[in-house]
């Protein structure tokens, strides 16, 4: 076990070396494809493969989310509302508006093990399956990726308006200025589950990688 008390390492995400790194090539809007317990291909609930990956469609899997016209802030930093989502910056840009909306989606689910994994929309998520709901919402990604191949995903460094910071064992995303976290490392709060909290930036270990554009 880690030595972090935020890390968090099922044993699907003793990811393969190897493995591919997942295409970021934005998918077509499907409006006629349903969300609610959406299987993933290749995978069955609560069955996923040791030391693999789900296999993906080379066909777009998902709708993108429209972009949010209401319940956004003056400026370019987002915030926690009262009620724990993020208020969405009118300056930032169309696709940083709707990463901040998809993540408002599943703010406030709990940790599960593996959730988000079979299917997308699931009852709890772990860090990589929340981190991955909020870029297939968004179009950057097709399915969802452990948080060692998110380690590798898009380009690297860190990104101007989006950072994801991962590694082996752990996940979360950055984005206008909230970080988007199954753990509670530095947030005061110290409440589990899927949740907005303040950026901490790279920590030790981890990598960055952002969005090509963003």
């Amino acid at each position: 076990m880690p030595d972090d008390p935020g890390a968090e390492i099922p044993w699907w995400e003793e990811d393969d070396p190897d493995a591919p790194v997942q295409d970021v090539t934005p998918p077509q809007s499907d409006p006629g494809t349903g969300l609610d317990d959406l299987p993933l291909p290749g995978v069955t609930d609560g069955d996923l493969p040791v030391d693999d990956e789900p296999e993906v469609d080379p066909e777009p899997l998902l709708p993108t989310i429209p972009v949010p016209t209401t319940k956004t802030i003056p400026g370019t930093v987002a915030y926690v509302r009262r009620d724990g989502k993020a208020a969405i910056p009118r300056g930032a840009p169309k696709r940083v508006r709707q990463l901040i909306a998809a993540a408002n989606e599943i703010v406030g689910k709990p940790y599960k093990w593996g959730g988000g994994h079979a299917k997308l929309r699931d009852r709890g998520y772990d860090c990589s399956g929340a981190v991955s709901y909020a870029l297939i919402r968004t179009g950057l990604l097709r399915a969802p990726l452990v948080s060692g191949s998110l380690a590798r995903w898009g380009s690297r460094g860190a990104g101007r308006w989006v950072s994801v910071h991962a590694n082996r064992g752990h996940v979360y995303l950055e984005v206008a200025g909230l970080r988007l976290d199954t753990s509670a490392v530095g947030d005061r709060g110290g409440r589990k589950g899927v949740r907005w909290r303040p950026v901490i930036g790279r920590r030790g270990g981890f990598t960055s990688r952002h969005p090509a554009g963003l």
